[in-house]
């Protein structure tokens, strides 16, 4: 799901989504957008007509409990793959090596010492 989220392949199927407004969903697409230059901004989710039309908390029915229960036989596996997703946002430090920055060879740092070294004067 996240993968397909990453790439903009996504769709709000039925039933979760049946009782959301077309508007909300609009809204959670432009969020969702791939290309920053695109994705909707603070302002205009703020601004957005959805978010906008409410002055009060609407009356939409909340399937949260129903869903949990009826998808309990799965739990494990949703343990399991949000383990999986979290150990991969992790860092091992053991395993990290830095080289020293006298024994790097990075060109934008060759660069930057290039820069860095002073231009010396003729006239002296």
């Amino acid at each position: 799901m996240k993968k397909r989220i990453r790439m903009g392949q996504f769709n709000f199927p039925n039933p979760e989504w049946q009782n959301v407004s077309k508007d909300a969903k609009e809204l959670i697409s432009g969020m969702l957008n791939v290309d920053p230059a695109e994705r909707l901004t603070i302002d205009e989710v703020m601004r957005n007509r959805w978010i906008a039309q409410y002055t009060a908390v609407p009356q939409t029915p909340l399937h949260t409990n129903r869903m949990l229960k009826e998808g309990e036989e799965i739990w494990p596996e949703v343990q399991e793959e949000m383990t999986r997703s979290l150990a991969t946002m992790r860092v091992d430090y053991d395993q990290v090596h830095i080289k020293a920055l006298e024994n790097s060879n990075n060109p934008l740092l060759n660069k930057r010492r290039r820069r860095a070294v002073p231009i010396r004067d003729n006239k002296n």
